[in-house]
């Protein structure tokens, strides 16, 4: 039998309240370790057991407990956004409604479904400014990666990508809770 997916709602939102601290200091501070990002965006492909550590997979289990192949994340200093199937949407939908507000939108096989999720994230990613933090060294891949790929290429050339890695490990990775001790 298969084990139910239940996210631990308190450690998300603390855990994210926790990331987005550490983000908006450094927006009122000399943007050091983000950057000055208006937006980040974290995207995770098919699951490859094969691969190294990566953060994209790493975030994912700090925030959620689980990993969710094939999709993205969008934050903004507003909003976290996040792109994936229904069958996925359903274990994250008690996110909804909390202090950060997260936006879940949800995709399928329908080419035209994926392009207007993708199309709103580009939005919010254009309109939070021209700098986007990106974990340019995780290889994510598969289909939904691919699709990703072409959709933010048409806005691409318009942003500056910045490595937000070490700026992800100090404000995730290297505080503890007391749930991660």
């Amino acid at each position: 039998m298969a084990e139910e997916i239940v996210i631990d709602k308190n450690a998300f939102f603390n855990r994210l309240s926790s990331f987005y601290t550490a983000w908006k200091a450094d927006k009122r501070s000399s943007h050091t370790v983000f950057g000055g990002v208006g937006s980040i965006v974290i995207v995770m492909g098919r699951t490859d057991e094969a691969n190294t550590f990566q953060k994209n997979n790493a975030m994912h289990f700090w925030l959620l407990g689980y990993e969710f192949p094939a999709t993205l994340m969008v934050f903004t200093p507003e909003v976290m956004y996040v792109v994936t199937t229904a069958k996925k949407a359903k274990h994250l939908e008690p996110l909804k409604g909390g202090k950060i507000p997260v936006e879940i939108l949800i995709t399928s096989k329908d080419p035209e479904e994926k392009t207007k999720a993708f199309e709103k994230c580009l939005e919010v990613i254009r309109n939070a400014g021209k700098k986007v933090g990106v974990l340019p060294k995780d290889t994510a891949a598969g289909p939904f990666v691919e699709d990703w790929k072409r959709a933010y290429a048409t806005t691409s050339e318009d942003l500056e990508e910045v490595d937000i890695s070490a700026a992800i490990s100090a404000s995730a990775f290297s505080v503890k809770d007391t749930d991660e001790l």
